[in-house]
């Protein structure tokens, strides 16, 4: 088994069952439903949305391994350009082995300049001595693209750094203290407080139109409304949206490993609400999976989108639980989603759904991955949902992401209320895991919000697990037009290699979902854990 599978398996695995990777893209900062939200990653500001592309396992040009890079391609009338695009390896440090820079992204105009900016998570990097300790990156956007210049180093906010915190597993950008720059939150999900293990933490680093992200004022939270208990993994997704409609950003973070009462990782997630004086926990709330019973591993809130898709002005949210059970298919994965209101989110009229236009089959994990955007431009929010384990004919986890349409009466209203798609520009193939990691964003200017599908584990030629993203353009109709990229697109600025996992997270309107890293994880898997890695095939 190639190396990302294992990493996937862990990803699907982690903690309290296999890892999980990049959306992510994952973890999602507010967006209108309108096509301006798509323009929250033109980082040349020319009023098209650009893509950023995780690559955590590039080796560096002089051997480092592991050392991770983003990609950059930037959009145009005719869809995204592969030339000239853009490579970057760490910005404002040394690329070491293991620090996995890439591994989750996310964007926001952290220095109100009007042209958003790049954040880049390194779960794997060293602080000192103290290994796996994590860090991020900001690169800053100009007219001319995305710069190294000012680019900025951030360790964790509010702790000291500890082995396997794992900071930067995670990444969400809100403006959360409503003064016009955005802030970002960063997940260290295996941050330990005192001598309870693993728990989670979140930091806040505020932006300004003084330089940008700053440590000064920084914020740590751990787990919201509910006890903190060993394994939660808080902070392991993240995602940010206007829940209550009151102009101010709030932040939801999951912790798909808590425990509901006796029932061992079914997962949960809680929202601390945006304020003038930044997030807080006043009015915190913590909610478990809605429109079913939370069961042993279901891992509820392991990915989440915020999105308004009933466009009542109230972002809602959309919550993944990608090892819930459907009826006896172990694994199938669910998707639950949570309405705003003036009070914040409520349970009220919430909403479950198994796999759209397709059979829930066992280890499909739909859910794994999320990501919203307006994709028939009417005005509603519509959600992608990612299964990176559906067998597409006899095809074994080839992948595939579900569509399904936001309305008056909320997501999988309307007339097609759901759409299933594979993989665009290639054949589907064993282990291409497409769906892994999915954004959104209007890369052609049409009106039309388009998705970016990270397949990680595809093979380029003769190269195992390159990795490559589909483009498939809205309105998402048949036939469905778009464009592949790999690492040997012309003008990429690199080449494919082996287990490089080229979109294994995705940056556009919204950020992906992130994975744990196979050092600092497997320490903590559990039998059950290990049993669930028995669908992975490679």
């Amino acid at each position: 088994m190639r190396r990302i599978m294992t990493v996937l398996a862990l990803s699907l695995a982690v903690w309290g069952w296999p890892v999980t990777g990049g959306h992510a893209d994952t973890l999602a900062p507010k967006q209108p439903a309108t096509a301006n939200g798509s323009l929250r990653a033109d980082f040349n500001n020319d009023g098209i949305a650009d893509l950023a592309v995780g690559v955590p396992f590039e080796d560096t040009d002089s051997g480092v391994v592991d050392a991770g890079a983003v990609n950059v391609q930037y959009g145009s009338a005719t869809g995204l350009t592969t030339s000239p695009g853009q490579i970057f390896t760490q910005a404002a440090g040394l690329a070491e082995a293991g620090d996995l820079f890439g591994f989750a992204l996310t964007t926001g105009d952290f220095n109100n300049d009007g042209i958003p900016d790049l954040a880049a998570g390194a779960p794997g990097e060293d602080v000192g001595s103290v290994p796996d300790a994590g860090a991020f990156s900001v690169l800053y956007g100009s007219p001319s693209g995305l710069t190294t210049s000012n680019a900025h180093l951030f360790t964790q906010v509010g702790s000291a750094a500890e082995p396997n915190d794992l900071f930067g597993f995670s990444l969400a950008a809100g403006d959360f203290n409503n003064d016009g720059a955005d802030d970002v939150a960063v997940g260290a999900p295996l941050e330990s407080k005192f001598s309870t293990l693993f728990v989670g933490a979140v930091s806040v680093l505020y932006g300004s139109g003084s330089g940008g992200l700053s440590t000064v004022g920084g914020q740590l939270f751990t787990q919201v409304a509910g006890a903190v208990e060993p394994d939660d993994s808080f902070g392991y997704a993240l995602a940010a949206g206007d829940f209550n409609s009151d102009g101010v950003d709030d932040l939801a973070a999951g912790a798909p490993f808590e425990d509901v009462g006796s029932v061992f990782d079914a997962g949960a997630f809680s929202v601390l609400y945006g304020s003038p004086g930044g997030l807080s926990t006043v009015g915190g709330q913590l909610f478990t999976q809605v429109g079913d019973e939370p069961e042993p591993g279901d891992s509820f809130g392991s990915s989440l989108a915020a999105g308004d898709f009933d466009n009542d002005t109230f972002d809602d949210l959309a919550a993944g639980a990608p090892f819930e059970s459907v009826g006896s298919a172990f694994a199938a994965g669910a998707v639950s989603i949570l309405y705003g209101m003036g009070g914040g989110l409520s349970t009220a009229g919430g909403q479950f759904f198994t796999q759209v236009a397709g059979l829930a089959e066992p280890a499909d994990i739909f859910g794994f991955s999320l990501a919203n955007g307006d994709f028939n431009n009417d005005n509603f929010d519509d959600l992608a949902a990612g299964a990176p384990l559906e067998d597409v004919g006899s095809v074994f986890d080839a992948g595939a992401f579900s569509v399904l349409n936001g309305s008056a009466s909320g997501a999988g209203g309307g007339p097609t209320p759901g759409h299933l798609f594979t993989q665009l520009g290639s054949a589907p193939e064993n282990n291409d895991l497409f769906g892994y990691a999915l954004t959104t964003g209007n890369f052609n200017n049409d009106g039309f919000d388009d998705v970016a599908a990270g397949a990680p584990n595809e093979g380029v030629f003769s190269i195992p697990g390159a990795g490559a993203v589909s483009v498939l353009n809205g309105p998402l109709s048949s036939p469905v037009r778009g464009q592949i990229i790999t690492q040997d697109s012309p003008g990429v600025g690199s080449s494919v290699e082996t287990d490089d996992a080229f979109g294994y997270a995705l940056a556009a309107a919204i950020p992906a979902p992130a994975s744990a890293t196979p050092s600092s994880v497997t320490r903590v898997l559990t039998p059950f854990k290990a049993m669930k890695l028995g669908h992975a095939r490679g």
